[in-house]
């Protein structure tokens, strides 16, 4: 994702370049139908995600940062004005979710089995930022999403809230279990943790 570690991502790369001299991280971002950002499929060596991710166990995954899930929702919307929202307050709302082959991922940001057995409302469904925007503020739907959004995607016709009764988002660095030893992946990751326990510990309390 564009915001998979925050504002951290550079910082990572960064490090990365420090450790690994004359080698250079080529970034990619894929569609939310691949929650797992191709590393099922090899394209890609390491990945930053947003956990949970479908067949999580099959990847080593190590959790980086914590963070809220905040609600995004058109800015006409009757909530809208609220500093924060309880997340009960919205169990009849249609969500826009992302396409049903991301599977747990799907599931938990549309927060499936926080609900108290209330149904799913599904108004939109969305497979990637721009189309999720789009769909939020021409009010097809309202939306979980982290923190890190409402710095990432602001937009005049959708609002980010705080909402409470849903847990928080995790953030991981994962490889394939079956990779072979790679000094590189090794570095980026000892950068991930260098940098995510480092800004960790100067944040505010």
């Amino acid at each position: 994702m564009a915001s998979a570690a925050n504002e951290r991502t550079q910082l990572i790369i960064a490090d990365f370049a420090r450790r690994r001299p004359g080698w250079r991280v080529q970034m990619r971002q894929t569609e939310w139908t691949d929650p797992i950002a191709g590393l099922a499929t090899g394209e890609v060596d390491v990945a930053l995600l947003r956990l949970p991710v479908p067949a999580q166990s099959d990847f080593d995954v190590e959790v980086l940062l914590t963070e809220p899930r905040w609600i995004a929702l058109p800015a006409g919307h009757r909530l809208a004005g609220e500093d924060r929202i309880r997340f009960q307050d919205l169990y009849d709302e249609p969500f826009v979710a992302t396409p049903a082959e991301s599977g747990e991922w799907r599931d938990y940001w549309i927060a499936a089995d926080e609900r108290a057995g209330h149904p799913v409302r599904i108004g939109a469904v969305a497979h990637h930022p721009d189309e999720w925007l789009n769909a939020i503020a021409h009010g097809q739907g309202i939306s979980l999403t982290p923190e890190a959004t409402a710095r990432y995607y602001q937009r005049p016709d959708v609002v980010y809230r705080p909402v409470t009764g849903v847990s928080p988002s995790q953030i991981g660095v994962a490889r394939p279990h079956t990779q072979l030893v790679d000094d590189a992946v090794d570095a980026f990751i000892l950068s991930c943790r260098a940098i995510c326990s480092d800004t960790a510990s100067q944040a505010p309390a």
